[in-house]
């Protein structure tokens, strides 16, 4: 095994691990055992906990917007979006439980690290959003502020999601569908 095929391979192990015992009860003992690999491997590869933590979150970044490389911002439809990103909580659950827990950690980070890397995905969401909203409703402001109203639905809805299998997501859904087709229609006919 490579170099590279062992760190990815802790890094595969620690997102397992802190998505289900959460990054404060996880150690590096529980890393390596689930990497099938030695504590000292895994202090080889990462200096600390937090140097891992960090390397989960970058390739967790780079696997999501992998998916989107190459798609133009014109291609899906506001409605196509909103049901992507709807799938995530019920297809991908562990994806929220990782966001929930760096949000977590974030609030409570003493270095100011981890608040800065939840402020960077955070807006970094935002910015995601808010280009092809600025587009459908011809308002950067508008568009930005819409940006952040549409992200914190969707954490929510899926933090409903993962901690009540009766709530029901796709009705949630259908009416945000319906609201941001609202708001847009609304700032079409305003913009004439």
């Amino acid at each position: 095994m490579s170099t590279q095929e062992k760190r990815q391979r802790l890094i595969d192990a620690a997102y397992k691990v802190f998505v289900k015992k959460g990054y404060l009860n996880a150690s590096i003992k529980d890393i390596a055992s689930e990497a099938g690999m030695t504590s000292g491997l895994v202090h080889y590869y990462f200096k600390n906990k937090e140097e891992l933590l960090l390397s989960v979150q970058e390739e967790v970044q780079q696997r999501y917007h992998k998916q989107y490389d190459g798609q133009p911002d014109e291609a899906a439809t506001p409605e196509a979006v909103l049901l992507e990103i709807k799938s995530r909580a019920e297809d991908h659950p562990d994806w929220y439980r990782w966001r929930y827990e760096l949000y977590s950690l974030g609030m409570k980070s003493e270095s100011g690290l981890l608040e800065r890397e939840v402020a960077s995905i955070l807006k970094n969401g935002r910015e995601s959003l808010s280009a092809p909203l600025q587009h459908l409703v011809g308002d950067s402001a508008n568009g930005s502020a819409l940006a952040s109203i549409l992200l914190a639905c969707f954490d929510g809805l899926a933090l409903q999601k993962i901690v009540d299998n009766e709530f029901d997501l796709d009705r949630s859904y259908r009416l945000l569908i319906e609201l941001l087709e609202l708001y847009v229609s609304k700032s079409e006919g305003e913009s004439r």
